[in-house]
């Protein structure tokens, strides 16, 4: 048995980062880029007006004031998305609006609010210095400079970047593959009646449900039947279509658990085959050739831990991202007895009072439990040398369900 954060050492050592597609812009957000970003043009590509004013030279304002106003003529007016080619002279001004090109030789703009106009003439109270209120062409980023470095992710903000620099496509690392196979002679469809000694397969669909969210692409084959034969020839299948294989059920020492048994049949690298985690103690990970095979214990609360724990940050790695939990601590609100030897994850409800946050017991949180746990936010971890721990005591703790 190794401990959580041996355990996620081997993992992430043995995961690689993934091949590179092609993505359109929008299909690219939550991705990461696996190349710089080059400007094709500068940003803004002209001398813009950053507000609705008058064009002038600041020059010509140098004994402006507010006893001796200085009278500019208007001799045009430049609106965003147009062209004036007039070039300003001195005494001259013109009327430009917000995001408008900058006319040749006027290298100021002064707010509409703070002049006087009479239409044909406009009236400046003040010395305006040179490029109030102008963006620079360039400002932003020049052409050629590099506008999202290789290893970001993509955001709402960098498709807008990618769109004003011209890209419609960029290359991206792809989301990992990850085929499930769900196990267990007691597992009926989600649509089926309950009978005796049945349960409906729920981990298939929070898996599902979790793998969506954090963008992986996945493959299921539904309910697999406890057949040594049967698993061996879907794990089999797995590793032709998938980068990451994960059964969930037959993880343990039973007379019907026989995942470990094919693992070794198959010549698996058998990294470990249980941890110092509470729920999830049987997880096992192996890897054949360059595919990585997460093994799950069938309890809903264990798998679900476990994935969220061990398979989730490869996943990660594998897309390029970066896979950290904000950990904060917590006050405990109720004691939890426990056994040493184990780190315990405690589901409870998290909330902040004063700046400080505090974790409430939930009700009865089995491994075979998601209705209680619904009702959490958050989890608090209760090291494994400690066997009790009292209300009032602080923990490291983490929102979860975002």
């Amino acid at each position: 048995m190794v401990s959580t954060e041996k355990a996620l050492d081997i993992i992430l050592n043995e995961t690689c980062l993934g091949g590179i597609e092609d993505k359109n812009i929008l299909d690219s957000l939550d991705r990461v880029v696996s190349e710089h970003i080059y400007s094709k043009d500068s940003l803004p590509p002209f001398n813009k007006a950053a507000m609705d004013g008058y064009a002038l030279r600041s020059e010509d304002t140098l004994e402006a004031s507010v006893d001796k106003p200085i009278e500019f003529n208007i001799i045009g007016t430049a609106k965003a998305g147009g062209s004036l080619e007039k070039v300003l002279h001195s005494g001259e001004a013109v009327k430009i609006m917000t995001g408008a090109p900058v006319p040749e030789s006027a290298d100021t703009i002064i707010e509409i609010e703070n002049v006087e106009s009479d239409g044909e003439h406009v009236f400046v109270k003040e010395a305006v210095k040179p490029y109030r209120n102008i963006i620079e062409k360039g400002e932003e980023v020049k052409a050629g400079d590099i506008a999202i470095f290789s290893g970001s992710l993509i955001r709402p903000v960098e498709v807008g970047i990618l769109a004003s620099l011209g890209y419609n496509k960029i290359s991206v690392y792809k989301a990992p593959v990850i085929a499930l196979i769900v196990t267990g002679d007691e597992l009926v469809n989600i649509e089926a009646k309950i009978e005796t000694g049945k349960i409906r397969n729920s981990n298939e669909y929070f898996l599902k449900a979790i793998m969506k969210n954090e963008g992986f692409e996945f493959i299921s084959f539904g309910i697999v039947q406890d057949n040594k034969e049967v698993i061996k020839q879907k794990i089999l299948v797995a590793m032709e279509i998938a980068d990451i294989v994960v059964t969930s059920g037959g993880a343990s020492k039973g007379d019907y658990d026989f995942v470990e048994d094919i693992l070794v049949e198959l010549g698996a690298d058998i990294k470990f085959d249980s941890v110092a985690i509470k729920p999830g103690k049987p997880i096992s990970f192996a890897t054949i050739k360059d595919k990585l095979i997460f093994s799950l214990p069938g309890n809903p609360l264990a798998a679900i831990t476990t994935f969220q724990e061990f398979i989730v940050p490869a996943g990660k790695k594998f897309m390029g991202k970066k896979s950290s939990v904000d950990i904060f601590p917590v006050i405990l609100s109720d004691d939890y007895i426990c056994k040493k030897g184990r780190k315990k994850y405690i589901y409870v409800n998290i909330q902040k009072v004063n700046g400080v946050y505090y974790g409430h017991k939930i009700k009865w949180q089995g491994s075979s439990g998601l209705v209680p746990i619904s009702r959490a936010n958050g989890i608090v971890i209760i090291p494994e040398g400690k066997e009790y721990v009292k209300s009032g005591e602080i923990l490291n703790g983490y929102f979860i369900w975002k």
